[in-house]
């Protein structure tokens, strides 16, 4: 059944909210009695039921309109409409009973800041200088002092490195944001590849993605570049497409143009050609403003508000309550079969026999907790190995890049050139190795871009996979002599036809769902199979989101100024001209980019493989986080039962009783969980 609106959506976000405190509180009940039940899991899937809002995250160049568009789908004029690239900061939109702004800071702050600041933003940072800076609030009015580039003579990436802010928050009473919707407003993707970086960073937090063209320019090279490069590779596939200002094209013209964008933009979004919207933003802000009904009828947003409505509700709203039902009922049936069953089975035993079984069968239980060591160590050095590998293919594939950088700076097509004017020669001179650079940034990211969707992830898939069938017989082993342990002492017996990677997977599923590529693994596998999937393996699936995340650290930080210093002294004294000039300074900007590249090349490498194993070595601690709360959980029922010898008849069965009871508390629970997800499917 759909969910029919974001009211139904808050409802079963309660019932499930609910059920979790009542489950919590069994855990702290069994706790008191001495077990030690870890209920972190828990406490993550409740914090994030309650704080897991709906971010949409809105993309474009320059000039398409975005803030524009977000404003007519606030209906007020909620972000200023700048006429000069100047954003420096991401805007966040949400909810407020009180328009307000909150301006978040840099952690740490910038070495050196542009004393074009604020004096009340610096006057906030030196009141709290040596400690993380606590956000403050501002007047909505005085905004754009603080999130613009504080000196625009200056280049853009240096400006914007000397900016102390992070972020702003705006808090409007706007009904779309009340019902748990976030509007994220990104820098230009044209703007500055600074900014740029700031919204790769958003994109693996974000619940859809709204990518705005401007008509009739759509479907640009460096879009269709962004699109595949970033929005694709980080698992986005379901994308809404807007093409802004429709009403400036002819009508006559208008068929030919929705005709061609479907053509080029379907293709890019599961949502096919219902996910393209071809829309008239500022009328529709204007037709708000005025409420009038029968000219916001005309500009299609209200078509693509539906359509966004119903995605987030029955997609995104879905899979949410479905990454907190699908563990929930993971970690219930693991407490009821693996604990609260055996020890009930334990504390119904003679005490004379039961220190007998407890005493016969502890060599089992030594022996899973030396399996879990054989796993740790096997990990451990695994990820040695991953790191080197790693490392290896990034200094190969610097060699390929530097290889072809010659050919990439011969090929340019340059908009800038040299001059031998003296009078213009400076300014045409930062205007040429500008662009120069940029070209050359871009064109590295796009070719280590490639490299990374398919060699490395190819290589990382592949490591993950041995390692993963390395390491299932000695979890099975593991969980063999614990279930040993287990029915030895108290009889019960181990679940069935259940691998101990499925095992693993009930115990931490509640700890890594909810990622970046979460949604993306739940369309593919339909929900019912995410509780089966292989802890390891979907510790793999998330790493293979970070590999797309990170860019190389050299080649990211390679600017326009760390460049051009090398080349910059004695060019003004070359007296050629024109194109033997240009060409001789484009020589001396590649000779130095190159440079770069090789200075930094080791520690890139170094750097790159390291994050990339620290990322998936987490992902793998989980499964042996699992492994050790399984023996401690052991090891306190034995503690438990030992103090329950000291214990008379009539105090044994009133733990037997509450442990029975807590029994059917968790039926009950289960039952209430799996009515929501049944309404749901």
């Amino acid at each position: 059944m759909p969910i029919i609106s974001y009211e139904d959506l808050k409802e079963k976000k309660g019932k499930i909210l609910h059920s979790l405190i009542d489950l919590a509180g069994i855990v702290d009940n069994l706790n008191g009695m001495g077990l030690a039940v870890n209920g972190s899991a828990l406490l993550d899937l409740k914090k994030k039921l309650e704080n897991d809002n709906f971010k949409v995250l809105v993309i474009g160049e320059f000039k398409n309109g975005k803030s524009t568009f977000i404003n007519s789908l606030m209906g007020e004029k909620v972000l200023p409409a700048y006429s000069t690239p100047c954003t420096a900061v991401i805007n966040e939109v949400i909810y407020g009973k009180e328009k307000r702004a909150m301006l978040y800071f840099k952690n740490p702050l910038p070495e050196e800041m542009s004393p074009d600041i604020q004096p009340s933003a610096m006057q906030h940072i030196k009141k709290h200088e040596g400690q993380d800076i606590p956000p403050i609030e501002l007047d909505v009015a005085d905004l754009v002092d603080y999130v613009a580039i504080p000196d625009p003579t200056k280049d853009q990436a240096d400006s914007i490195k000397e900016l102390p802010y992070s972020k702003v928050v705006l808090e409007y009473p706007i009904e779309l944001c009340h019902d748990g919707i976030e509007i994220i407003d990104s820098p230009g993707l044209n703007e500055n590849g600074t900014r740029t970086k700031v919204t790769e960073e958003y994109l693996n937090q974000a619940d859809a993605i709204l990518f705005v063209f401007r008509c009739p320019k759509i479907a640009g090279a460096s879009e269709m570049d962004y699109i595949t490069d970033q929005i694709h590779a980080r698992g986005h596939n379901d994308i809404f497409f807007i093409c802004n200002a429709i009403n400036q094209i002819p009508e006559d013209e208008q068929d030919r143009l929705i005709r061609f964008g479907n053509k080029k933009l379907a293709p890019l979004t599961t949502l096919g050609e219902s996910g393209i919207f071809y829309v008239d933003a500022l009328g529709a802000l204007k037709a708000k403003q005025a409420k009038d009904a029968y000219s916001l009828s005309h500009t299609g947003m209200p078509e693509f508000e539906d359509a966004l409505s119903e995605y987030l509700r029955n997609n995104k709203g879905k899979a949410k309550l479905m990454q907190i039902i699908v563990p929930g009922k993971s970690f219930i049936e693991a407490l009821r079969t693996q604990h609260i069953k055996s020890y009930i089975a334990s504390l119904d035993q003679d005490i004379v026999a039961l220190e007998k079984r407890i005493k016969d069968a502890m060599p089992k239980l030594d022996l899973a907790e030396k399996r879990k060591d054989v796993v740790v160590r096997k990990i451990d050095l695994a990820m040695q190995e991953l790191q080197k590998q790693i490392q290896d293919l990034m200094d190969f594939q610097y060699s390929v890049i530097i290889g072809k950088i010659p050919h990439a700076v011969d090929k340019m097509d340059l908009e800038n050139q040299m001059t031998a004017n003296p009078f213009k020669q400076k300014s045409k001179k930062e205007a040429l190795e500008k662009e120069v650079i940029s070209k050359l940034e871009q064109f590295v990211q796009k070719e280590m871009g490639t490299w990374i969707k398919t060699d490395l992830k190819e290589t990382i898939d592949a490591f993950v996979d041995k390692l993963e069938e390395d390491l299932g017989e000695d979890i099975d082993i593991f969980y063999e002599n614990l279930d040993e342990f287990r029915y030895e002492v108290s009889g019960v017996g181990k679940p069935k036809e259940i691998s101990g990677f499925e095992r693993v997977s009930a115990t931490i599923l509640g700890t890594i769902v909810g990622g970046p590529m979460y949604g993306a693994l739940g369309a593919s596998l339909g929900f019912g199979e995410i509780a089966k999937r292989s802890a390891i393996t979907l510790g793999a699936s998330f790493a293979a989101s970070a590999v797309l995340a990170f860019t190389p650290v050299g080649i990211a930080a390679i600017t326009t100024a760390a460049t051009v210093a090398v080349v910059g002294a004695g060019i003004l004294q070359l007296v050629t001209g024109g194109q033997a000039l240009t060409d001789k300074y484009k020589k001396q900007l590649k000779n130095s980019f190159i440079e770069k590249l090789k200075e930094s090349r080791e520690e890139d490498c170094k750097n790159y493989a390291l994050n990339i194993t620290k990322d998936v070595r987490e992902k793998f601690n989980l499964v042996n986080e699992a492994l050790d709360n399984e023996i401690k959980m052991e090891k306190s029922k034995v503690r438990a039962l030992e103090d329950d010898r000291d214990k008379n008849a009539v105090e044994r069965e009133r733990k037997l009783s509450s442990l029975k009871q807590w029994e059917k508390e968790l039926d009950s629970i289960e039952r209430a969980l799996t009515e929501v997800g049944d309404s749901i499917e």
